[in-house]
């Protein structure tokens, strides 16, 4: 196996397991426990929501990078060929998952029952809402999540 072939081979093992598409690479997630609170829409604004990145597209692109890099350059520049790619593919790979993760979305100021008002930004969904609407607010260590009453 040649090392052009042997690269390549690793790229692909790379990106499988940074994006879960190899058996047993995804973590499983148990349930966590939040707190619902109760409350009614007050302020509803169209905004664009920045959804939390983990960084896998820029650990693989600097992955990936890398070893493209050092495969390229010549022999005894590698070293510094897969550091240049290194960081490039890092770079892109963070452009692109900051740009994946810009969606429109919905800033909320909600007053609860028990008097507090907060303020939650959200993406936009299929489930519609309004100033004034009922809505149950779930907090936890994931973030808050507003659900409408029915």
């Amino acid at each position: 196996m040649n090392a052009l072939s042997r690269s390549l081979s690793l790229v692909v093992l790379v990106a499988g397991v940074a994006f879960g598409l190899l058996p047993g690479s995804a973590g499983a997630q148990g349930g966590q426990m939040q707190q619902i609170q109760y409350g009614e829409i007050v302020v509803a604004t169209p905004a664009i929501v920045q959804k939390r990145t983990s960084g896998r597209k820029a650990q693989v692109g600097a992955t990936v990078g890398a070893i493209a890099g050092a495969a390229i350059a010549r022999r005894g520049d590698r070293w510094f060929g897969g550091l240049i790619g290194s960081a490039v593919g890092g770079a892109l790979g963070r452009s692109a998952e900051r740009k994946a993760s810009r969606v429109k979305g919905w800033d909320l100021i909600i007053r609860l029952d028990r008097g507090d008002e907060v303020a939650i930004q959200l993406p936009h969904r299929r489930e519609k809402l309004n100033v004034g609407d009922r809505v149950r607010v779930l907090t936890g260590s994931g973030g808050a999540d507003v659900q409408r009453m029915q």
